[in-house]
């Protein structure tokens, strides 16, 4: 019986991933920010298996309700277009199986959409 619940308790975990790439279209979101003087560019990765990475190092887990709402709040955000870099910028890229979107905007920007600042503030929290 023991087996049988173990067994059950692994399957239902392995099919969290599936669940809110199925639930909001999206596989992951990349965002970050760069520019300035030296050009660097710094990128996080949320997965859909609730995974947050810095250039390929696992940083931590983020908690499946809180990934599911930023996933949610990115599928609203999936076909936009926007692309006014400028010296120093940030950025939030959003991927499905169909496409990836990438949304770039001048630090301090007033013109891009609120709801793109929204969610990249959002996304930083899951960096602290």
């Amino acid at each position: 019986m023991k087996i049988y619940s173990l067994l059950l308790f692994v399957m239902l975990n392995s099919c969290m991933t599936s669940k809110i790439a199925v639930k909001t279209g999206i596989e992951e979101i990349s965002f970050g920010n760069g520019g300035g003087f030296t050009g660097e560019v710094k990128t996080y990765k949320l997965t859909a298996d609730c995974k947050l990475s810095e250039k390929e190092k696992e940083l931590k887990k983020v908690e499946s309700k809180k990934t599911l709402e930023l996933f949610n709040q990115a599928k609203e955000l999936k076909d936009l277009n926007f692309n006014e870099p400028e010296n120093m910028y940030s950025f939030i890229e959003i991927k499905t199986k169909e496409k990836t979107n990438r949304i770039v905007w001048a630090y301090g920007s007033t013109i891009v959409d609120k709801k793109v600042i929204e969610l990249y503030n959002e996304l930083l929290t899951t960096t602290k």
